[in-house]
């Protein structure tokens, strides 16, 4: 009996312990005093795949907050309209007016946006890690006098009805915190234990 109720509580522990360690099997880099990395998100909010970044990052982003910023501009305002085409120009995309576009530092640029934003997070983590990270959009807004109406991602998100439960730094899709399923783990064991040396005491 002794060995069927350890083999259950080891069980248990085999089940519920990888959701403990899950979130730290991805390598991100470490967290120093460089300032974040912001990444720009020029959109419409007609627009379907400026949409999906929206969602993407809305579930993803509590990951990477400590490494870059989200800012959107809505390019049916004028102003953020001219700052796009300037930013576009500056990069040599010659596509004008199409959205989504993406820009991180000043040697990223993307135009449209799937349903994976992996190559947007690898680019602004290796753009954290660099010393020599210069905000092309940044520069363009002071050089050339522009005055847009910035979004954070969650005014954005808000904006577009989109879920933001992922942007408080919790996992959307986690049940319980990590805290709590190890408190879990340690009552069973103790409770196991204890009922094996009750179980004990009446043999």
């Amino acid at each position: 009996m002794k060995k069927v109720c350890l083999g259950i509580l080891l069980a248990l522990c085999l089940v519920i312990a990888p959701k403990v360690s899950a979130a730290e099997n991805e390598e991100l880099p470490a967290i120093t005093d460089h300032e974040k990395v912001t990444v720009y998100l020029f959109r419409s909010s007609t627009c379907g795949h400026c949409h999906d970044f929206l969602e993407y990052f809305a579930e993803n982003y509590y990951k990477y907050q400590d490494y870059f910023d989200i800012v959107t501009y809505e390019v049916s305002d004028e102003e953020n309209f001219n700052l796009m085409q300037a930013a576009k120009e500056r990069m040599g995309e010659s596509d004008e007016g199409s959205i989504p576009y993406i820009v991180i530092g000043n040697t990223f640029d993307q135009l449209g946006f799937g349903t994976d934003g992996t190559e947007i997070i690898e680019t602004a983590l290796e753009a954290y890690e660099d010393e020599s990270y210069e905000d092309l959009v940044s520069q363009i807004i002071e050089e050339e006098g522009f005055n847009p109406d910035a979004e954070t991602l969650q005014e954005a998100c808000d904006e577009s009805n989109i879920n933001t439960v992922g942007l408080n730094g919790e996992d959307p899709e986690a049940g319980l915190s990590d805290g709590a399923i190890v408190a879990i783990i340690f009552g069973i064991l103790i409770l196991g234990f204890g009922g094996l040396v009750l179980y004990s005491r009446k043999k």
